[in-house]
């Protein structure tokens, strides 16, 4: 596996980048400048002497001269006069011959005559003078500016030492950014491999500098916690339930056989073979929906139907034997034409759940069942949504299969208490899904 670098590596890489690129701009600006400013120096030099010699020697006679000297500036070894040479054989030792010039050319020239480096910018120039023009040529000594110019690069190189430390010490402040920000990220990764897979627990906030971007990390890592352990916790459950709902039918199942093996009474028999048809049809239904669950929803489950108060009244009935000497009574009533979009298995282990979860939780009293186009309400007359026995669990299970169906078919589920309404017992809601009264189509 290709190795990864680390924050903090990848901080120092891309701050030399940035330090390394500072530091070439800082020196090529400045070359770049140096070398503009000498030019600019050099060409408004030569302009200016050329105007003062054509202004002071328009009516002068300079006929046998070698050359004139222009004293406009304070004289020195580095700053000498500018120079008019008007013959080209007292050039200094190491000047390119005039001839070669074009007129009005400006050229920089350096040399080192006895041991000595000077620069001069010259000028070829046509200069009258006592009614004669002359091929003269314009000398300025440079040398001042290289002069000067050494001692700017001694500046300079003073300034570049600066932003180096500068560069230095941000780096130093930045690498130390980096690492309190990274410590608690590196601290959060340690503590996720020390923790076992059945470990569920929310994780601390690491130690350091909390950022608001660690502490969403922190909560989103414990939010996909929590919902794995409800996960797990609803698939134990529901484990649970299934065992107990495949159990019970088996069971009849068994009797019914062995009871078929002991006796010869047509009537028996066909009353055991009716047991043993509902209990396979139980257990038909129940593994039906459970793997309809798994699957994406299907136009043909969609179909619409009527619900009608004697299939409603069946499902209700198949469940009279949890009654057994309970003082309950049970009624069904259906307002309107209610019309759903889920198939009749579903429905069935959908409504015989809640009706199962009622009749387990009342001990004396009623459990109501209303239909309507709008959805289904159980109301029973028992302990309540606080007040339930644990005898009551394995049913209350069920209600996990519930919600399942109504998700699956976008259907709402609900359970009220009724303290609220100032009478006992619970409510439990089914919403119809909208869309099946809107023509739409459900989709899983």
């Amino acid at each position: 596996m290709k190795s990864v670098p680390s924050a903090k590596r990848l901080t120092f890489f891309y701050f030399s980048i940035v330090a390394i690129a500072l530091v070439t701009i800082h020196a090529s600006v400045f070359e770049l400048t140096k070398e503009d400013i000498e030019h600019l120096y050099g060409n408004n030099r030569l302009q200016a002497n050329e105007a003062f010699a054509l202004r002071v020697f328009a009516n002068a006679d300079l006929t046998g001269l070698d050359k004139v000297e222009l004293p406009r500036e304070e004289i020195s070894e580095v700053n000498r006069p500018p120079v008019i040479y008007l013959n080209w054989k007292n050039l200094p030792p190491g000047f390119p011959d005039p001839d070669t010039l074009a007129l009005n050319e400006e050229r920089e020239v350096k040399f080192s005559p006895e041991s000595e480096e000077r620069a001069y910018f010259m000028k070829k120039i046509d200069l009258p003078a006592g009614g004669k023009t002359y091929h003269a040529l314009l000398v300025i000594d440079n040398t001042l500016f290289e002069f000067s110019e050494e001692q700017l690069l001694g500046a300079h190189a003073q300034q570049l030492v600066v932003s180096l430390v500068l560069l230095a010490i941000s780096l130093f402040v930045v690498m130390k950014i980096a690492e309190r920000l990274t410590n608690p990220i590196s601290r959060f990764a340690n503590t996720l491999a020390e923790k076992s897979p059945d470990d569920l627990e929310p994780v601390d906030v690491p130690k350091g500098t909390a950022t608001l971007e660690l502490l969403k990390m922190v909560e989103t890592f414990n939010d996909y916690q929590a919902r794995i352990r409800d996960l797990l916790e609803r698939e134990r459950a529901f484990n649970r339930y299934t065992s107990h709902e495949l159990r019970t039918p088996l069971m009849v199942m068994k009797g019914a056989i062995t009871l078929l093996g002991e006796s010869k009474d047509e009537a028996f028999i066909e009353k055991q073979r009716q047991r043993l048809e509902k209990a396979t049809g139980e257990i038909g239904e129940f593994i039906e929906t459970l793997l309809t669950l798994t699957k994406a929803v299907e136009g043909a489950e969609l179909i619409p139907r009527a619900l009608s108060e004697e299939e409603l009244t069946n499902i209700v009935a198949n469940h009279q034997h949890l009654l057994n000497n309970k003082a309950v009574e049970w009624w069904v009533k259906v307002e309107g034409d209610p019309v759903i979009r889920m198939p009749e298995a579903a429905f069935h282990i959908l409504l015989g759940n809640v009706i199962k979860n009622a009749f387990a939780c009342v001990e004396r009293g009623v459990v109501s069942v209303v239909v309507n186009s709008e959805g289904i309400q159980v109301c029973d007359t028992g302990p309540g949504l606080y007040g339930k026995s644990s005898a009551s669990e394995g049913f209350g299970l069920g209600l996990l299969l519930v919600r399942d169906i109504c998700h699956r078919y976008g259907w709402s589920f609900e359970l009220k208490d009724n303290s609220a309404s100032g009478s006992s017992g619970c409510t439990a809601v089914i919403g119809f899904a909208v869309a099946q009264n809107t023509g739409e189509e459900v989709k899983g």
